[in-house]
């Protein structure tokens, strides 16, 4: 029997897009990168790197709804629920990597804690639950948010993990996490500004975000120009610098505090192009 014919990738025209301000200074970006029907662009202000024209909200949608939106990525193969796979997967390099991230993050979430884990997180962005639910099996009370259909009802059906399928402002959430995960996640947002605001509504005045993004000063980024595997002008929508990861980190109401760029690191292991922050909120 013939292997199945994978489907043709989804072409999008500028029907499928919209122009949009910087979240910072609400003017529009100066192009650095024709992508048509996308266009990377920077703020003449601040200096924040976005896509305009991007994905409207019901085309992004579309996207992260695809069953094979997360095939092939860091999900390697990726997470069947069939016991046949599951060997395979126990050594696919993408799973190895992310099972390093998940250890070195937790630990570093104790490092910076100053304790061992206990108390509530909250991951957004968390993916097929991976991470979540070694949280949980390291001692938290765990809840998630996830946009993507796919994700979340693997979280939630097959690993048994409390993901909300949304956007974080719609998410019924109890205010006081003592911690927030956002790994890959705020480079998709539609808005960062907004994104880490409602965060800090969550996240309790002596609590810890810890987050992860590609970053756009990094060596890949400024030698391969517009062949940068991580640009992805469809789904990554800001590109951030440790700058400007603070600055919007502290209209928001949090300060940077740390900066893993390392690829050594735990972490953040094997990534040239991504960095791990840790912000911490600031006293109202």
């Amino acid at each position: 029997m013939s292997a199945p014919v994978p489907p043709p990738p989804v072409t999008w025209t500028p029907e499928d897009t919209e122009a949009v301000d910087c979240c910072l200074c609400g003017i529009p970006g100066r192009l650095v990168h024709d992508l048509a029907p996308f266009g990377v662009v920077r703020c003449p202000s601040c200096g924040l790197v976005f896509v305009s024209p991007r994905l409207r909200p019901e085309a992004l949608q579309r996207l992260y709804d695809d069953v094979g939106y997360f095939e092939g990525g860091v999900y390697g193969s990726g997470v069947e629920d069939d016991a046949s796979s599951s060997a395979d997967r126990r050594f696919d390099p993408a799973m190895l990597l992310q099972r390093t991230w998940t250890a070195g993050r937790l630990a570093l979430l104790d490092r910076v804690r100053g304790r061992a884990a206990g108390g509530r997180l909250l991951e957004v962005g968390a993916g097929y639950g991976l991470f979540l639910d070694a949280a949980r099996r390291a001692g938290w009370t765990t809840s998630g948010v996830e946009l993507s259909r796919t994700g979340a009802k693997h979280a939630t059906d097959v690993l048994g993990l409390d993901v909300f399928c949304g956007q974080l402002a719609d998410a019924p959430l109890e205010p006081g996490f003592d911690v927030l995960c956002a790994w890959d996640t705020v480079e998709h947002v539609p808005d960062p500004l907004d994104f880490w605001r409602t965060a800090r509504s969550l996240v309790a005045d002596d609590g810890v975000v810890l987050f992860s993004t590609p970053y756009v000063s990094s060596l890949p980024a400024r030698l391969l120009g517009t062949r940068w595997w991580t640009l992805k002008p469809a789904e990554h929508i800001w590109h951030f610098t440790p700058r400007t990861h603070a600055m919007v980190l502290a209209r928001a109401g949090f300060a940077l505090t740390q900066v893993v760029r390392s690829p050594l690191a735990p972490s953040n292991a094997g990534r040239l192009d991504s960095l791990v922050g840790v912000a911490r909120p600031i006293p109202r």
